[in-house]
């Protein structure tokens, strides 16, 4: 029965080592993977020489959501490194901080898909407030140079013209400040040039068609597109991926987080060796005689006190005892100096009365 035991034990810590290397492996590729990812969208969108102050717009929650998948791949792939020697050697402490750690990167993951899909849903309207506030009040005016070059690399490159219409121009500070720059205010143009469609070398198409008040539009030669679908558009797809990556992250430790607390759980407790109980043994008895050492440090003054409040009575009996053994013993040699010779009647009654009178005052009070 013993040996059918110790089979099965053994069959199925086994089993739990091959599953745990499964998920492991499958936590190598999922960190790694997403790891790659937030870099190649940090590169995709941060680096771009047209495009990278896009980043921008969206503050700096998204550059941190962005930085978060990538140090949270970067945690797992390092993780799975420790798992793997956990797992092989089999070593309680080992697994028992790998479980502690796989633990921790569930939570960090869990966090950081939840921020990342909040900025997702809020991205939308983030774009939208933020393009409005650029051609409404900041475009072209002293001191807003990067937002009017940040404007202007936008509308060229997504080949688009206002934030949700090109009539968002009509309205703007910078058309104010084009009219008064301009006897006739008619001839004041009505769209910056980069809304235009340009040619090969650059230059708009049809520059009249364009800009001018008195064009009809729309019109070929001008953008039709807002630029706040063209950016959203641009941007909600690398962040679904960041958060699908967060969530494949989350369960993939999930699921390694299992896997090791059935591992553990299969060891069995820690079984303790004989040098170790030995010691505990031999500390609990040093323990139980300091205490009792304690006790009797504690009881001894007690009995010093009681024996100092009986000492008066004991130390003046004895000498009142004292006192009469030498007087009885002085007055027993005077009567014996002073005893009278020959063995006549009235010699022995004298010195039997003295020795009856000597036997009394030696006795003890």
């Amino acid at each position: 029965m013993e040996k059918q035991h110790h089979r099965r034990h053994d069959s199925a810590l086994g089993g739990l080592q091959c599953l745990s290397h499964f998920f492991n492996f499958i936590m190598l590729v999922v960190g790694g993977g997403a790891a790659a990812l937030g870099f190649w969208i940090y590169y995709a969108i941060r680096m771009d020489e047209e495009r990278g102050g896009i980043m921008d717009i969206l503050g700096f929650i998204y550059l941190f959501a962005n930085l978060c998948t990538i140090s949270e791949g970067i945690f797992l792939v390092v993780l799975v490194l420790l798992g793997t020697i956990a797992i092989c050697t089999m070593h309680r402490c080992t697994l028992i901080w790998y479980f502690s750690l796989v633990m921790v990167a569930c939570v960090a993951s869990l966090a950081f898909t939840l921020m990342t899909f909040w900025v997702f849903f809020r991205m939308e309207s983030t774009v939208n407030t933020a393009l409005t506030d650029y051609v409404q009040k900041d475009y072209g005016l002293f001191g807003n140079e990067e937002t009017t070059q940040l404007l202007d690399s936008i509308q060229m490159s997504f080949r688009c013209c206002g934030s949700k219409s090109y009539e968002d121009w009509h309205s703007s500070e910078w058309y104010k400040m084009q009219r008064l720059g301009y006897f006739d205010q008619s001839e004041a143009p009505i769209h910056p040039k980069t809304c235009c469609v340009l040619t090969s070398d650059g230059q708009p198409s049809n520059l009249t068609e364009c800009v001018h008040i008195n064009a009809v539009y729309p019109n070929r030669f001008i953008h039709r597109e807002p630029c706040s679908e063209k950016v959203y558009d641009w941007l909600h797809w690398p962040t679904l991926y960041l958060g699908f990556a967060g969530v494949a992250m989350f369960f993939s430790a999930i699921f390694e987080l299992g896997t090791t607390s059935a591992l553990l759980r299969t060891l069995g407790p820690l079984e303790q060796k004989p040098k170790a109980i030995e010691k505990q043994l031999l500390t609990t008895s040093l323990h139980s005689e300091s205490e009792d050492s304690r006790c009797s440090t504690k009881e001894r003054p007690k009995q010093i006190k009681t024996q100092s409040k009986n000492s008066p009575k004991n130390s003046t009996l004895d000498k009142n005892k004292n006192k009469a053994n030498a007087k009885a013993q002085k007055q027993h040699k005077i009567n014996m100096n002073n005893r009278p010779n020959g063995n006549d009647a009235e010699g022995g009654y004298v010195n039997s009365a003295f020795r009856h009178e000597a036997e009394e005052q030696a006795t003890p009070l």
